[in-house]
């Protein structure tokens, strides 16, 4: 159905006459009845009543004038909404985030800042390690992600957030804590904690390989699936681990984490979306991102 022409019959009804509302719309009065006579045909009975005084709804009029004065009035909120959505002030934006970033100050102030910014786009965040996040955004089931090491791909687009640097994390109270490394060979004969490599094999790789560099071949007697998982096992006393700076904002009690001078590998936490988004909520999201300083200390 045309929603201009059932605009047409709400103007001539709320103006009682074919030629006040030809004025006011504006449009020719001889086009207005044709448009008029149309919807008639098209809803299939008589829905104004005409004389030389003006015109007067049926009682199907009446109905039909009701039904879609609430009609036209959804079909604009509902253009109101699509307008909003296009300009990223309303909708959901599905955003994935790196395990234990969520609790990272710099992090929850760039998702806050969106927040206070589009306060009537729906943030949906989800907690996945950098690889499932990948194939996440390629399958567009999720809007962007916030991981370290994205691949070399064309159809993605990435902004480096911050750069992060690697500690040494041990139970504080074991002698590591005591005793600092100098350098990461100095770890060769140590109980180790590391994660299983599919977990995420970019950044599992460039670890071993910062680690051949440097003279070390970690002695692992325990996997942790996560960041999370790993701290508490170090937690524990099951051994000392590897772990990126952030994740010690989340780090259970009886945790220390030290800087080792060899270990120098960093990383780049990037936000990462697909070339192709049209979403504008993603759009906005990488604006607040670029305008913020999330630099580490």
């Amino acid at each position: 159905m045309d929603f201009k022409r059932l605009n047409y019959f709400q103007i001539v009804v709320e103006e009682g006459s074919i030629t006040a509302a030809a004025k006011r719309i504006p449009l020719a009065q001889p086009a207005l009845t044709r448009q008029l006579q149309l919807l008639e045909e098209e809803v299939g009975t008589t829905l104004l009543n005409r004389s030389r005084t003006g015109v007067r709804l049926t009682m199907a009029g009446k109905a039909f004038y009701r039904d879609t004065r609430k009609l036209l009035s959804e079909f604009e909120q509902a253009k109101r909404s699509a307008q909003r959505i296009s300009e990223g002030q309303l909708g959901q934006l599905h955003l994935g985030v790196t395990v234990m970033h969520l609790w990272v100050p710099q992090i929850t102030a760039l998702l806050n800042a969106f927040r206070e910014r589009y306060p009537e786009v729906s943030l949906k965040v989800d907690s996945l390690l950098s690889a499932p996040q990948v194939e996440a955004i390629r399958r567009e089931e999720l809007d962007a992600g916030i991981l370290f090491f994205p691949p070399d791909d064309e159809t993605l687009c990435s902004h480096c957030l911050y750069e992060d640097h690697l500690v040494l994390v041990t139970s504080a109270t074991s002698r590591l804590a005591r005793h600092p490394p100098q350098k990461l060979s100095d770890l060769n004969n140590e109980e180790f904690i590391w994660f299983d490599r599919s977990a995420t094999p970019t950044y599992h790789d460039k670890l071993i390989h910062a680690f051949q560099r440097a003279d070390f071949t970690p002695h692992v007697v325990q996997e942790g699936t996560d960041n999370a998982t790993m701290l508490c096992l170090v937690a524990a006393g099951m051994g000392c681990t590897i772990l990126p700076a952030m994740t010690m904002a989340g780090a259970p009690e009886g945790v220390v984490s030290h800087r080792v001078s060899d270990l120098d590998l960093k990383l780049p936490l990037m936000l990462v979306w697909r070339r192709d988004s049209g979403l504008s909520a993603v759009q906005k999201f990488i604006e607040i991102a670029e305008g913020r300083s999330l630099g580490m200390n």
